[in-house]
């Protein structure tokens, strides 16, 4: 089984680097020390969660507040992997603003730069929103320590022997982006499985890990309504020929099937029509 998930893992790796062509350098190949001792492996997904807490409270600013979350270098992901627009996070940073937080950190992988053609970085967008506050983002694939302590790569391809999903030994260091993005290794056989959810977080995959937002795209109109909203939101931020109306035709079906999120944005998008 490991020869298959590797030869899997590389093939989805080629796939990319033929079919997208990411706005940031990028260079080399980087392979994941998977772990496979069975008992005595743990979930990344839980040690990034504890890593994220493991400052020492020597360091613990509480005028800074650290924002942990899954993003591609066009947009944030929540815990459900749906995207998180960045009035959505503004909202939900106020209270803490109005406690005293002085900066925002988005711990998440490339936050910290543009994603090309003029476009700002999401921790630009973020501070522009809340007035000018002090936003940092990271420069690339982001990595965590069990300290708390990160590092950020960027290279183009990366590799790792061993199972799904992302495992690794206790005490070893965490590739975020890895949490979000093995799903897309798989995504053939969600499809086949008729796994909406698995299509959906094959999508973000795609978008988190391999920075290919078409090919995300692709996914999470293959998926149920579920993902129609998201779908719709990288349709209106692309804004190429036939999105606005795709994404109406999607925004529309969510909405009836009793997605509020979903019936909000159809109400600006109606408004901005008018």
């Amino acid at each position: 089984m490991k020869p298959l998930l590797i030869s899997l893992m590389l093939a989805a790796s080629c796939q990319v680097l033929a079919e997208c062509k990411p706005p940031m350098a990028l260079d080399g190949v980087a392979t994941l020390d998977q772990c496979t001792g069975g008992d005595s492996c743990v979930s990344a997904a839980e040690a990034a969660f504890q890593y994220s807490n493991n400052k020492s409270k020597a360091h613990d600013d509480p005028s800074v507040l650290n924002i942990s979350l899954h993003a591609s270098p066009w947009r944030l992901y929540d815990i459900e992997n749906r995207i998180l627009t960045i009035d959505e996070l503004a909202e939900m940073a106020k209270p803490f603003i109005a406690k005293g937080v002085k900066r925002i950190v988005l711990k998440a992988s490339w936050t910290g730069i543009s994603p090309g053609r003029g476009e700002k970085s999401l921790a630009t967008k973020l501070s522009e929103t809340l007035g000018g506050l002090p936003v940092d983002g990271f420069d690339g694939f982001l990595w965590l320590a069990e300290d708390g302590s990160t590092r950020t790569t960027h290279q183009a391809a990366t590799v790792f022997q061993g199972g799904v999903p992302y495992k690794i030994r206790p005490g070893h260091e965490v590739m975020v982006s890895m949490i979000a993005g093995w799903p897309a290794t798989l995504e053939d056989v969600f499809l086949k499985n008729k796994d909406a959810d698995g299509v959906k977080d094959a999508g973000a995959g795609w978008d988190i890990f391999f920075l290919c937002p078409d090919r995300a795209l692709q996914a999470f109109e293959a998926a149920a309504r579920n993902s129609n909203l998201i779908a719709a939101l990288i349709r209106l931020e692309r804004k190429s020929k036939g999105d606005l109306k795709a994404a109406a035709k999607l925004l529309s079906q969510a909405a009836n099937a009793g997605d509020k999120k979903a019936q909000a944005r159809l109400a600006i998008l109606g408004r901005h029509e008018r």
